[in-house]
């Protein structure tokens, strides 16, 4: 990370964007440092890949709102990012209602 994102979360924190200066929420402070970083790495032409973990398809119960199963092990570096997509099946079909999966970046 630059110099200037180093100093720009200072003085986010100083200014009590993620509440008390003396006290910061710190997983207020964890999201806006891993915001910066993919901006980083944009900025740097790292291209994100989008790696899949599972469809998501829904369940009736009343604690499981959806649920899938993976394919093979995966391992999914501590803080990445994880998305659901719409899946937008086609009525009458088996197809997933989402997508699971998690963000990394080419080296």
């Amino acid at each position: 990370m630059s110099n200037n994102a180093s100093e720009e979360m200072k003085r986010r924190i100083e200014s009590g964007e993620f509440g008390s200066p003396k006290r910061p929420d710190m997983q207020m402070v964890n999201d806006a440092w891993a915001d910066l970083l993919e901006a980083e790495m944009q900025r740097l032409g790292t291209g994100a890949v989008f790696n899949p973990i599972t469809g998501m398809w829904p369940r009736s119960g009343e604690k499981v709102a959806f649920d899938g199963r993976t394919q093979e092990d995966i391992s999914i570096p501590a803080g990445s990012k994880i998305l659901l997509f719409y899946g937008n099946p086609e009525p009458g079909t088996r197809q997933p209602e989402f997508s699971l999966v998690y963000v990394s970046y080419d080296d």
